[in-house]
């Protein structure tokens, strides 16, 4: 493996071909959907065909040798004379699977481990045609793979190499020999003094691809004109190849993209001039040139477009993500000290200061905008894999089952894409397991026998709110009643006065599950305590919506960002502490000597529904309790989920953006704290985690 090549190109190769596995996954789920579809069937052969080049190059020949049959695969596809069902798409999902493996090993620096024979032989088994009769040999030939990729292929693929279009090794060292006869014997000497025997010069290279293609030129090129006795040097340096025609030209010779000294893929690349830059043959009589494909523009043109288009090449950069992090921890500075000079701007009379304070908002908030879209990343990230979770996971079930995806365009933080993942796993695959039914359970109820879900995302406000939707069997209160008495969560009276939403929140309790046998699916009921808990620390809620016999939907909805939090300030004594404005609905402002005890709790009624009523400064500053003035504070309404509480405070301060800084080492992990900032007027607050908080005193009280 070729570590030892430039870093830059290592990590270029990285990133190219890491995006290329994720959307390869989702293309061909979706060619199973669609079988037919012809520029699906090229882009995915391109996929390949692109990795293999790159890990060519690398001199990755185990990725190479994967990549290799996978595209001839996809190649038999192309020409239809083979067609794309289950159990093809099996084999090439598993080996999709060993070559993110592999890449993996890549990325940490490891030497890729082989795949199993058994998978190459299926793979080599599907890129033959799958009639019985033998294939007449293609005109494409495809030397350069036998050259370059035999030695990596050759204990696993020996299948490969005798495909249409490939010579043996005698076939070859005959090519060769006939290079070297010429009827002036003059000539022969010469090149035997200059070169030996068992070397080919440049000129007699270009002559074997004449005999084995037509002029060994990618496409464009006359088939029958003769190999130039010497290339003219000026021309070749000055007549360039476009990308384009490089890759026309790998594609027409099945190259790997191998570097130097590792195959001759390489090399018509570097001393094959294009089609236009053709020598002029010392033929008597030499034919014409064939008219140019549509692709193939004059060279002037070609050139000028090169020029033209380089400049857009360059119009992206790769950053480092700490850097971004870094950039956006200097911009969260800056916020708190807009939010000090408005604040004191607010008590001047020094119009001047006004404006230029005025200006400083909007500047910050702009700047503080950019630099969040630095950080965006779209949530197709997340949703691409779940069209392959899917399929798997419903053929495992022997279920029938389409995902639809909505949405993907919409943006979030980077840190919010890779922290979603595990828990939206959790409920698709919970969906699949527990929400659909089995095709002839759907067909007995009335339903179609294939069962949809779909996958939406949508922007509200500085939210965004998933939703995972499916139209399957739904939930039955009754049956999560006596779930949770019979696993000893509550008693038979409590269940029976739990609303409708409450039963569906018993789920998301840790241990609950509504299997009676353990599969590796689902059943041990840790899956939806992890998904509630990983929401509740992205400062997200979670919410669930079901009806019997028609279906469920599970809502969850998360800040764009987790670097800067709207917030409710409010002070307990002379303490300030801040409220993720997510949680909060509303605020009253009432007399709490009217309030009602039930159930040995105190409550208070808000449009005829009693809501649970906890003084704040009880908790958090126990030394002040009985302080506060009960007839006359604020209570602020927050919501948990689908249950909504009462927080009793002294004083409310207002809405302020505010930047969310870590607790130091001894206040790390402090019940209830989910961080701290520094609020306008400059004093240190604590920022409330409220689902923490309810579960470290709610259950205590």
């Amino acid at each position: 493996m070729s570590f030892d090549a430039d870093e830059e190109i290592l990590q270029d190769f990285l990133v190219e071909a890491g995006e290329i596995l994720e959307l390869l996954s989702e293309q061909l789920v979706e060619l199973e959907n669609r079988p037919g579809d012809t520029d699906l069937l090229n882009a995915i052969f391109r996929g390949f065909h692109t990795v293999k080049g790159g890990a060519g190059f690398l001199q990755l020949d185990a990725l190479v040798a994967c990549c290799h049959i996978a595209e001839n695969v996809f190649d038999i596809l192309r020409k239809g004379e083979r067609q794309v069902d289950a159990e093809l798409m099996d084999v090439v999902l598993q080996a999709l699977d060993t070559i993110n493996s592999m890449f993996a090993e890549v990325r940490e620096g490891e030497e890729p481990t082989p795949a199993e024979p058994q998978l190459l032989s299926s793979l080599s088994a599907l890129a033959q045609p799958a009639a019985a009769t033998a294939v007449e040999p293609a005109e494409s030939a495809a030397l350069p793979v036998v050259v370059e990729d035999s030695a990596a292929v050759a204990d696993s693929t020996e299948a490969t190499e005798t495909e249409a279009g490939d010579i043996t090794d005698d076939e070859f060292e005959l090519l060769l020999e006939a290079l070297h006869v010429t009827p002036d014997e003059d000539s022969v000497a010469a090149d035997t003094a200059v070169t030996s025997s068992d070397e080919i010069t440049d000129d007699e290279f270009e002559a074997l691809l004449d005999q084995l293609h037509g002029t060994g030129k990618g496409p464009g090129g006359t088939d029958d004109t003769p190999p130039p006795a010497t290339a003219s040097a000026p021309a070749a340096d000055a007549e360039l190849i476009t990308d384009d025609e490089f890759e026309a030209l790998l594609d027409e010779l099945h190259g790997t993209g191998k570097g130097p000294g590792t195959g001759v893929a390489a090399s018509p690349a570097a001393s094959s001039p294009p089609p236009a830059a053709a020598a002029p043959s010392p033929a008597p009589q030499p034919k014409p040139q064939s008219a140019p494909v549509p692709a193939a523009a004059p060279r002037a043109e070609k050139k000028a477009d090169s020029a033209a288009e380089a400049p857009a090449s360059e119009t992206t950069v790769r950053v480092d993500t700490a850097r971004l992090d870094e950039i956006m921890n200097m911009v969260g500075e800056l916020v708190l000290v807009r939010n000090r000079l408005v604040r004191l701007g607010v008590g001047s009379d020094d119009e001047e200061l006004a404006k230029a304070v005025g200006n400083l908002d909007v500047v910050t908030a702009d700047l503080q905008a950019s630099v969040m879209k630095t950080r965006m990343q779209p949530i197709k990230k997340v949703f691409g894999r779940f069209p392959r979770v899917v399929r798997d996971l419903s053929r495992n079930l022997k279920k029938e089952i389409t995902l639809e995806l909505i949405g993907e365009d919409t943006d979030l933080d980077k840190n919010l894409v890779e922290a979603l993942a595990d828990p939206l796993v959790h409920l698709v695959r919970n969906s699949v397991d527990h929400g659909i039914e089995l095709p002839d359970e759907r067909e007995a109820a009335g339903k179609p026998r294939v069962g949809q879900m779909v996958l939406a995302a949508r922007q509200e406000g500085d939210h965004i709110l998933l939703t995972i939707t499916d139209d399957g069997r739904g939930m039955d209160p009754e049956v999560l009643r006596a779930k949770a008495v019979e696993k000893g969560m509550m008693d038979r009276d409590a269940a029976e006065r739990l609303s409708e939403s409450e039963c569906f929140n018993l789920i998301l309790a840790a241990g609950f599950s509504t299997k009676t046998e353990v599969s590796d699916v689902s059943g041990r009921g840790v899956g939806m305590d992890v998904v509630r808990t990983r929401i509740a620390q992205l400062n997200g809620t979670i919410a669930i919506e079901s009806t019997k016999g028609k279906g469920t939907q599970i809502s969850i909805k998360v800040p764009l960002t987790l670097a800067i939090m709207p917030t409710l300030m409010v002070m307990l004594g002379d303490q300030a502490f801040a409220l993720p404005l997510v949680s909060v609905n509303e605020i009253y402002s009432l007399d709490l000597s009217r309030t009602n005890v039930v159930d040995g709790q105190e409550v208070i009624v808000v449009r005829d529904k009693a809501l649970p009523l906890f003084w704040l400064k009880r908790w958090l500053m126990p030394g002040a309790e009985g302080s506060a003035d009960r007839s006359a504070a604020s209570v602020v309404i927050v919501s948990v989920g689908t249950q909504r509480v009462g927080f009793v405070v002294d004083q409310l301060v207002g809405q302020e953006e505010v930047v969310i800084k870590p607790l130091g080492r001894m206040l790390h992990g402090t019940a209830g704290m989910a961080g701290a900032t520094i609020t306008g007027d400059g004093r240190i607050a604590l920022i409330l985690d409220i689902p923490g908080l309810l579960r470290r005193y709610a259950r205590r009280a």
